[in-house]
């Protein structure tokens, strides 16, 4: 199946023309802006609203953005002009997976973002539900970490998003909030070997229906949350800490993600694809393995599914 998106570059002038829409324009001023013709400016505002925006035509001021979607491919393309490691948008209505259109596209700093997916997953391929009013988007990362330095990449990412949501970690890779689960995180590897790129995946609960061992914003505030107000937030965080890690300050985030941790002090059992470990979490190691006492034995486990015992 064929997925089409809306693809906007973030300092696209289209970008500018959506937020002088919101302003009020005519269409004169908005052909000069874009550069086109009246009836181009007719498609672009039917474009628009085909995404959701109401659109008033008023005599004398022409047209002026009455009401915004929360989330839209410009919208989000204005949160991130300010972002340095995001260029342009890819944005679906539908798709099977954001991942999975981030690694056939293969442009780095490009961010792939969807109103639903039909095939989201997880670590090993597992299914994660993803239907309407939550956020699921890809991050393509330029080559710039080593091969061995992702598993600190997931984690730096579990740091960030938490942060931005006032959230707890849970070992290896999930968000949460009471113990259930408010956002999963999964980082891929993809193209060339010797120069391989990255793409960082997260899946957040907002206003979307979540299965019995999950929790969205909405049911933390009790109300329903902008997911505009959502994505900035997590963005803005993200890029902060990316950085960081690129900076060589992973024993700061290491610390940040130990003191956010639900897992470490709780009895747990860590299945792996060749053990199962049942014992206490006492730290997170230099590399982001976690570190075991198993019947006063000290394990380090590198990957693999935890539970609390």
């Amino acid at each position: 199946m064929a997925y089409r998106p809306y693809v906007v570059g973030v300092q696209e002038v289209s970008v500018e023309v959506v937020e002088k829409l919101k302003e009020g324009a005519s269409g004169e001023t908005l052909a000069e802006l874009l550069g086109v013709s009246r009836t181009a400016v007719w498609k672009f505002i039917k474009k628009l609203e085909n995404l959701g925006y109401v659109i008033e035509r008023k005599k004398g001021i022409g047209y002026k953005i009455a009401r915004s979607p929360d989330l839209s491919p410009y919208e989000v393309a204005t949160i991130c002009r300010d972002l340095s490691l995001i260029d342009e948008i890819y944005y679906y209505t539908v798709v099977d997976s954001t991942n999975r259109r981030a690694k056939e596209v293969a442009k780095p700093k490009t961010l792939f973002i969807a109103e639903k997916q039909t095939e989201g997953r997880g670590r090993y391929g597992r299914s994660w539900m993803s239907e309407i009013g939550g956020l699921y988007f890809s991050i393509t990362l330029p080559p710039q970490l080593p091969v061995e330095e992702i598993p600190k990449l997931t984690l730096t990412t579990g740091v960030a998003v938490a942060k931005a949501l006032k959230a707890k970690l849970k070992w290896p890779n999930d968000v949460v909030y009471n113990g259930k689960k408010l956002c999963g995180i999964l980082c891929e590897l993809f193209g060339e070997i010797e120069n391989p790129m990255v793409v960082v995946g997260v899946g957040i609960n907002v206003n979307n229906p979540t299965p019995p061992v999950g929790v969205s914003l909405r049911d933390i505030h009790g109300k329903k949350l902008n997911r505009l107000k959502v994505l900035r937030d997590v963005l803005v965080s993200f890029e902060r800490y990316y950085f960081k890690l690129l900076n060589g300050e992973w024993d700061e985030i290491r610390d940040e993600w130990k003191s956010m941790s639900e897992t470490l002090g709780r009895n747990v059992v860590v299945r792996t694809a060749r053990k199962n470990y049942r014992g206490k979490a006492i730290d997170l190691d230099s590399d982001g393995g976690l570190i075991l006492d198993v019947g006063g034995k000290v394990v380090k486990v590198f990957s693999g599914d935890c539970f609390y015992a």
